[in-house]
């Protein structure tokens, strides 16, 4: 895992232990121990696993190594199914996938064909962007009442 990204999720850590309301909007949990993983395409997911085995942030939630295999059902109906893709997590309910191919994070609304899918990058850049940064914004309708966008304004990250 990038140094750089490390060290933001821990900083983020140490913010939401700092406040009492947390729980409301965000949940960094401890990092799992056999998180490894020879697909270099999947490695910053799992490393991510090591440093937070699943996490609640608001609308996006990740799930941790063992909600996996639970989760995989919605991807069977995309195209290349679970061959192609895999579920980390969801965004406000909506499956939100890595492709297995090319390690793009992507978010998906239910009922619509792989054409319509949203492409965030990397998990690195969806993490550094879409779940502790500014782009947060994007992914939620009405940010500016949302109770994660706020907190991350106020650790100077949105």
């Amino acid at each position: 895992m990038d140094e750089k990204l490390d060290n933001l999720i821990m900083r983020v850590k140490e913010k939401l232990k700092a406040e009492p309301d947390s729980v409301i909007y965000g949940e960094l949990c401890e990092g799992a121990t056999a998180t490894t993983m020879d697909n270099k395409v999947l490695k910053l997911y799992f490393e991510f696993l090591g440093k937070s085995d699943g996490a609640r942030c608001g609308a996006i939630d990740l799930w941790s190594i063992n909600e996996l295999d639970e989760h995989q059902y919605r991807v069977s109906d995309f195209i290349g199914g679970t061959e192609k893709w895999m579920e980390v997590g969801q965004v406000l309910y909506e499956p939100l996938v890595i492709d297995k191919h090319s390690g793009q994070v992507c978010f998906f609304k239910q009922g619509y064909s792989a054409s319509a899918e949203k492409t965030f990058g990397d998990f690195n850049y969806f993490l550094f962007n879409y779940v502790f940064g500014p782009k947060y914004g994007e992914l939620v309708p009405d940010v500016h009442l949302d109770d994660r966008y706020q907190f991350l304004k106020r650790i100077n990250l949105a």
